[in-house]
């Protein structure tokens, strides 16, 4: 069926503007992604230590994997015990990483429609288009943030004598996260430590986008940053930044969070935001 030539004047109106926005929020703001590298390099420090500890009590015997490097540092913050000991290096790191995504998405959109918005509009006659490109950035930045993150710590547990290879090693696993681990399957650590977390936030960032122009970008950093201190210390469904954390999974834990609910969860968000953009921008009057 041929499309009307409307609709593939939008199309390659979407892919100009995503193009620009790729060049301008992510390629020209590419230091920001240096957060996903402290991250790694911290984390992977630490799993190091932690691998030194086990071999030195001849706990752990076999060589670890980068793998296993890469869903320690993914791991997140378990759920919260007011009655026990809690490392809190754990909620920093986890908080700062979230910070981080969020920092990354909470100005260059808002900024771009303040200094370009009007005249690129009128321009490209489609305000859909300008929303849509908005929304692909915005999640290929948490794609690449994510990537950035896999890289930094792959080649930091080389620089530890990590074998490469993307198996895990129960043993290790089991050693540090219990008996559980021994239970979970490889596809189903991989749903748990990547997939839901991506999606999840691409959601909660997607939110966070949609915010930025009905309050402002400061105003929408500061609520997420409320949002995910409320998360650190409460585990519950309607705080989807619990399903970033794969130590509250379901299939770790049993009074866990269902990662499936976390992909419907985080569908809903993309759903929600990119529908409603589009319905603010196309009534915005921005003359």
């Amino acid at each position: 069926m041929v499309r009307p030539p409307a609709e593939r004047k939008c199309q390659m109106v979407t892919l100009r503007l995503l193009k620009r926005d790729i060049r301008l929020g992510i390629i020209n703001r590419s230091y920001l992604f240096l957060i996903a590298a402290v991250f790694s390099l911290v984390t992977v420090s630490q799993c190091s230590e932690l691998v030194r500890v086990l071999n030195e009590l001849g706990l752990v015997k076999t060589n670890v994997t980068v793998m296993d490097y890469v869903i320690y540092s993914l791991q997140g913050v378990p759920f919260y015990n007011f009655n026990s000991s809690v490392d809190l290096s754990n909620k920093m790191i986890w908080f700062v990483f979230q910070m981080g995504l969020s920092y990354l998405i909470a100005y260059y959109a808002e900024n771009d429609y303040s200094d370009n918005g009007v005249n690129v509009m009128t321009a490209c006659r489609c305000r859909a288009s300008w929303w849509l490109s908005k929304t692909i950035w915005c999640v290929l930045s948490v794609l690449l943030y994510y990537l950035i993150t896999f890289i930094f710590c792959l080649i930091f547990a080389l620089t530890q004598g990590a074998s490469l290879s993307f198996e895990v090693t129960k043993v290790f696993l089991e050693t540090v996260f219990g008996y559980t681990m021994k239970y979970i399957s490889y596809r189903d650590l991989i749903l748990i430590a990547f997939i839901v977390p991506i999606a999840v936030n691409a959601g909660i960032c997607l939110v966070q986008l949609l915010l930025s122009f009905l309050t402002s970008p400061v105003m929408s950093f500061a609520i997420l940053c409320s949002f995910y201190i409320l998360s650190a210390y409460h585990t519950a469904w309607y705080l989807p930044a619990s399903y970033t954390c794969w130590l509250r999974s379901s299939y770790y834990c049993e009074n866990g969070l269902n990662p499936y609910s976390g992909l419907l969860i985080a569908a809903l968000m993309v759903f929600t935001v990119v529908l409603s953009g589009k319905a603010y921008f196309e009534k915005k009057d921005v003359i």
